[in-house]
């Protein structure tokens, strides 16, 4: 029970984040349904999401399935692009930086970290204050960053619970979307950081390698 317990509170986590996805897609289509450039969308979006949900319920399974990390040269931008674009609906997000980057990553897992980075750098911010996502390149590295400007977080919080699982410092917040994210980036073989102090927001940095080779006819680093 306490190992169902703690996978379900994964679980609820994720089934939140998928309800905001999805309630968006359903008002914009109840704006939007005529325009073929959000129907495409929605299509891509439903796809995605039904994706998600099955690899959820693979993970309550009694055994769940405990996919290795898949590391391939991923074009950076449509990992960002995927991740963000069912929070922007609802909240500013802005995408800056080099957007032809590649990165070596596990796709899903990347998009997943990402996902929860955006989800809470929203949670954190006020309605008005922008979120931003930044793609760049740091000595042989991709580094994809998020950064808010909500109330952010003390040093303490930081060092000994921030990366603990249900510790949170967002009112009814289940405290695995960091967790979550830093073990994603760990088993790609990368390094979250954060910088935070209180009333000054939060950064949080995915850090990844470039891949040694990727199609010529892509392969656009600084």
């Amino acid at each position: 029970f306490e190992d169902f317990n703690r996978r379900f509170a994964f679980i609820l986590h994720d089934v939140k984040n998928l309800v905001s996805q999805l309630s968006l897609l359903t008002r914009n289509a109840e704006r939007h349904a005529d325009h073929a450039g959000i129907r495409a969308d929605m299509v891509a979006t439903l796809k995605g999401s039904v994706g998600k949900m099955n690899d959820l319920l693979a993970r309550l399974a009694p055994t769940p399935d405990q996919r290795p990390a898949k590391l391939e040269p991923s074009p950076i931008r449509a990992l960002v692009a995927s991740a963000y674009g069912a929070k922007r609906g609802d909240h500013e997000v802005m995408l800056l930086g080099d957007g032809s980057l590649w990165v070596l990553a596990d796709p899903v897992g990347l998009e997943q970290a990402i996902g929860h980075l955006v989800q809470n750098a929203v949670d954190a911010s006020r309605p008005h204050e922008p979120v931003s996502v930044r793609m760049g390149n740091q000595n042989g590295h991709v580094t994809i960053s998020v950064a808010d400007c909500g109330e952010g977080m003390d040093a303490e919080f930081v060092r000994t619970r921030l990366f603990q699982p249900f510790a949170s410092t967002k009112k009814g917040g289940f405290g695995v979307g960091a967790f979550e994210a830093k073990s994603l980036v760990s088993a790609m073989g990368g390094r979250l950081t954060v910088e935070s102090k209180p009333g000054e927001g939060s950064l949080f940095t995915i850090i990844l390698p470039v891949p040694e080779a990727a199609p010529e006819s892509k392969r656009k680093i600084a």
